[in-house]
């Protein structure tokens, strides 16, 4: 019976040992499984209004901006539904006048059409005019990309999967814009270009967010050094 009893508290003190030791893994597998739990009622809720979960400027309709430039002018149209973040940042920077009088500071025709771009935290007056007021700082954005068979947009991530990559709404065409950024993937911020020519190879990894609706002959005739007078928020 003495035996037994010693069998029984040695198996015992056995599962208290593993328990210690097997402690961090079930601690590890409760919390994934909230994680998964959370991340498909997230799933559930696609619809769920992205500009009311943000502190980020955010429009989630059409808005239209007319570009004064040396050249002529540009009329752009800017899609809210399907980049309400990077359109409402734009929008915002806009409606403070910093891309006034600012120099479209990389052309890119040679060997053939590439981009223009503007929007470099420089401008005719060498004022940094992108930083946010509030923030004190330069306000940077998510990666922002819309497929077609998703309710939301998809953030912080490239889209490198080929089916997925025929799923996204707005591509890197002709006319259209796209937000530049650096080798992180949320760092866009002001900057932005105009495509020359339809570059697929961008697709998944720039956030499109509107196109040039008037004024593309203007736009091919850009060169480095033009500049932007006014940008302005209109009306249809």
């Amino acid at each position: 019976m003495k035996g037994f009893k010693n069998k029984i508290k040695k198996i015992s003190n056995n599962l208290i040992v593993n328990f210690v030791f097997l402690k961090p893994v079930y601690i590890f597998l409760f919390v994934n499984l909230i994680l998964i739990s959370g991340c498909s009622s997230k799933n559930k809720n696609e619809d769920i209004n992205i500009c009311s979960t943000t502190n980020l400027p955010c429009l989630g309709s059409n808005e239209y901006v007319l570009l004064i430039t040396n050249k002529g002018k540009i009329k752009l149209e800017l899609y809210g539904k399907s980049a309400p973040i990077t359109v409402g940042n734009f929008i915002d920077l806009v409606e403070k006048g910093a891309y006034n009088k600012t120099i479209f500071n990389r052309v890119i025709k040679e060997p053939y059409p590439f981009i223009i771009r503007v929007g470099e935290n420089n401008s005719i007056k060498n004022k940094n005019k992108f930083v946010d007021a509030t923030i004190e700082k330069i306000r940077y954005i998510p990666l922002e990309i819309k497929l077609k068979t998703k309710k939301s947009p998809v953030y912080g991530k490239e889209i490198d999967i080929f089916n997925q990559i025929n799923n996204i709404e707005l591509k890197h065409k002709r006319s259209y814009l796209s937000m530049a950024r650096s080798t992180t993937l949320n760092s866009a911020s002001s900057q932005f270009f105009i495509l020359l020519k339809s570059l697929p190879e961008l697709d998944g990894r720039f956030a499109v967010f509107g196109k040039v609706i008037n004024g593309m002959n203007i736009v091919d005739l850009i060169q480095e050094e033009d500049f932007i007078i006014e940008a302005k928020r209109v009306d249809f």
